[in-house]
């Protein structure tokens, strides 16, 4: 007896009922599931008796998926990174009608600090990197300030913090539809 399915809007392919993730294009198919699946880890917590910060895994591949998830809970965002040159991170830009990959206009950018050109995604060598492009109000990666053009490798669960806007990284495995 076949389980039931979802379609993905996207792609149209039958994913099993309990996938949040199209196990083909990595569309996202419940976002309040995918919402409750991982919490943002607090500053300080550790692994028990290791006294070590919990830390995500780094390894970024083709199977892998990018979500980035509005700290207030208010959306969520697909990005496809893997075979580009690199995402940029910011706002439209009214005077030159350019709009980054990932617009946050939507979510009180300009009033949160968040730059035209705030920072960039790119993957290299099987890793995710973040690079603060020299924006107003700095890039925070797990509260820490970035230093301008010095990329810094992402892991899954990290936090980071465009001005004021707060985002959560999440790493889906395309394969099975779940988060690292």
């Amino acid at each position: 007896m076949r389980s039931s399915v979802k379609k993905c809007p996207e792609c149209q392919h039958d994913n099993e009922d309990n996938i949040i993730i199209c196990t083909v294009c990595g569309h996202v198919l419940d976002p309040a599931a995918l919402l409750q699946q991982t919490e943002t880890r607090k500053f300080g917590e550790t692994d028990a008796g290791r006294n070590q910060p919990r830390w995500g895994t780094a390894h970024f591949d083709e199977q892998t998926r990018l979500v980035l998830r509005v700290a207030d809970g208010s959306a969520i965002l697909n990005v496809s990174i893997y075979g580009t040159t690199g995402v940029l991170l910011g706002r439209y830009d009214p005077a030159t009608g350019r709009t980054p990959e990932v617009d946050l206009t939507g979510f009180d950018a300009e009033q949160n600090g968040v730059s035209r050109q705030h920072a960039r995604l790119t993957v290299y060598e099987h890793s995710l990197y973040i690079t603060d492009l020299g924006s107003a109000n700095s890039t925070f990666l797990n509260g820490l300030r970035l230093t301008s053009h010095q990329p810094r490798i992402l892991r899954d669960g990290d936090e980071i913090r465009l001005g004021r806007l707060k985002l959560q990284i999440t790493f889906i495995d395309s394969t099975n539809g779940s988060g690292r």
